[in-house]
């Protein structure tokens, strides 16, 4: 009977350990235990890969692969070997996370995607002065750029700035003008902000290129 009840637990513990190692090593590959980042399709990312700094976003992700949207070079999507090696950034509303991706293939239809996987642990090296919200519907915002008048849509909003999409660049430094719509107003404080141009850069997006432009609100 004592080796009967011994030979149930070491069974017991054996498929234990083995449950908690598949679990680990799942989580290893892209998520590595420490500092993981929320992954959510959209974000943006920065890739340097051969001493070259391309940007562009997060496809989605598939069991333990990013799906990856071709930067652009040129007007044209650059493609990576498979095997290659890159430092990759993202910055997210918790923080700017580093870490090194692998790429393992890619896919051309429907749409031409990039696969990679995560191999060093992610390393969080910059933590937001404020807090930001990501929005995950398009949120419209009306921008007026000198006598120019668009309608973007906001990604994400903090009490000190807002990164948006806009059908059009704006020069960085140039001062612009935001008319918020009413499920901003609690978040950036107004329904009107002036904001100064941090950052302008062609981003894709569901509906084709566009500019993201990252904003630094300037009024009180």
């Amino acid at each position: 009977m004592n080796d009967l009840v011994s030979l149930g637990i070491g069974l017991g513990l054996a498929l234990l350990g083995g449950l908690i190692i598949a679990l680990a090593g799942r989580r290893w590959g892209l998520c590595p235990l420490e500092n993981c980042p929320v992954l959510e399709a959209g974000q943006r990312m920065e890739i340097l890969c051969e001493g070259k700094r391309y940007t562009t976003l997060l496809a989605g992700i598939d069991g333990e692969t990013l799906l990856i949207i071709p930067p652009l070079q040129h007007g044209l999507p650059v493609s990576f070997s498979t095997g290659a090696f890159a430092e990759l950034c993202l910055k997210t509303p918790a923080g700017v996370f580093e870490t090194t991706l692998q790429f393992v293939g890619r896919q051309t239809s429907p749409l031409p995607v990039l696969h990679a996987r995560v191999v060093h642990r992610w390393k969080r090296t910059e933590r937001r002065r404020h807090e930001r919200l990501p929005l995950p519907d398009e949120v419209n915002v009306v921008i007026q750029c000198q006598r120019e008048q668009w309608i973007g849509w906001a990604r994400d909003v903090s009490v000190g700035g807002m990164r948006l999409i806009a059908p059009a660049p704006a020069s960085v430094h140039e001062s612009i003008r935001l008319e918020l719509p009413t499920a901003l107003r609690g978040l950036a404080g107004a329904s009107e902000r002036t904001a100064r141009v941090v950052a302008c850069e062609r981003a894709p997006t569901r509906n084709g290129y566009a500019y993201q432009l990252r904003l630094a609100f300037v009024d009180d």
